[in-house]
């Protein structure tokens, strides 16, 4: 399988990650846990955001989702080893 592409954009300027509305128009492939819309760890053009991913294990083991904490990790190991 290839490697996605790698777009770090600071989560700060990723304003569509707090709006419900703008959540809904992205695919459920951009989020960890599709159906509820949670856990985003792509940005709109479909590049993985490893920083969205190390918020993803953050978040998830926070609030005990173990699958998506593991899923992220995962992610994190394949596409974020050598980001800065």
């Amino acid at each position: 399988m290839a490697k996605a592409k790698v777009r770090n954009i600071p989560v700060s300027r990723l304003r569509w990650v707090d709006r419900p509305k703008e959540r809904e128009k992205l695919p459920a492939s951009h989020f960890l846990l599709p159906g509820k819309r949670k856990f985003p760890y792509k940005n709109k053009d479909g590049s993985v955001n490893c920083r969205l991913v190390k918020a993803a294990i953050s978040r998830a083991a926070q609030h005990g989702y173990k699958k998506v904490e593991a899923e992220a990790r995962r992610l994190h190991q394949r596409h974020c080893q050598n980001e800065a």
